[in-house]
């Protein structure tokens, strides 16, 4: 693949080839990073992380979250179904949705409705800025721990 973009650099030139490879990698980059991060950050509620003797696959799988990316959802195989994708991998993405239908009531207070979509998710802009003001780190020690915000970096000193 390098010699190849070499190859089309001396060919085309430079600007050419990253408008036509580099910008649409760089997008496809930041939209996929977006979304994993979406899918492990920014809910309304404080959600735990496990280590040591507290994780298990369970209760990881069990702190994702699903999330409604309107007609995205269809291009993306279904990923916004995510808690089913993490418990059960072996799901193939065209079932993913009424997998979830299923495990719904199984999951019982555990699982988190997504927001709904209006066709484009600008409703995740919200979710995703609240999550940077509030997600910084967590504690280096305990097994169960909850994001924390720096002060220095929210700008207040509430630390919920």
């Amino acid at each position: 693949m390098v010699a190849l973009l070499v190859g089309l650099g001396f060919v085309m030139g430079p600007i050419p080839l990253l408008m036509l490879y580099g910008v649409p990698y760089v997008i496809s980059v930041m939209w996929l990073d977006f979304v994993t991060y979406m899918h492990h950050h920014g809910h309304e509620d404080k959600i735990p992380w496990y280590r040591g003797k507290e994780w298990s696959y369970l209760r990881g799988g069990l702190t994702t979250f699903d999330r409604d990316y309107g007609w995205i959802n269809n291009i993306h195989h279904d990923i916004g179904t995510h808690i089913v994708h993490h418990l059960f991998p072996q799901i193939p993405h065209y079932h993913l949705v009424e997998a979830t239908e299923a495990a719904r009531p199984v999951f019982g207070k555990y699982y988190r409705e997504p927001k709904k979509s209006a066709p484009l998710p600008f409703h995740l802009i919200g979710e995703f800025v609240r999550s940077l003001k509030k997600d910084h780190f967590v504690s280096d020690t305990g097994d169960v721990v909850y994001y924390q915000a720096d002060p220095e970096l929210s700008g207040s000193s509430d630390e919920s």
